[in-house]
C-alpha cells in the first residue's frame, strides 16, 4: 500500500501540499476526504501525478470514520 512517504519520492512537496490543501478545503467547507479532489489539486498544481490509488495515511482514522462511503479505494479522475 502507498503512503505520502512514497509520494514524496517524485514530489518531495507533497506533504506540504496537502496541509495547504487541507486548509483550503477546510475554509470552503469542503469534504477533506476527498482524495480524487486532492488529487486534482496537485495536477492543477503542476505536480507528479500521485496516481489513483489513495495513499494509506491521506486521511486519519476520523476523516475515514465520517466517510465510510469513500471506502480503500480512490475515486477516478474520470
Amino acid at each position: 500500500m502507498i503512503t505520502f512517504q512514497d509520494l514524496a519520492r517524485q514530489n518531495p512537496n507533497v506533504q506540504e501540499q496537502y496541509e495547504s490543501w487541507l486548509a483550503e478545503r477546510d475554509e470552503r467547507g469542503e469534504d477533506p476526504s476527498d482524495y480524487a479532489a486532492f488529487r486534482r489539486h496537485l495536477i492543477d498544481l503542476g505536480a507528479p501525478d500521485p496516481g489513483p490509488d489513495e495513499p494509506s495515511d491521506f486521511n486519519d482514522g476520523d476523516l475515514k470514520a465520517a466517510h465510510p462511503e469513500r471506502g480503500e479505494v480512490a475515486g477516478g479522475m474520470g
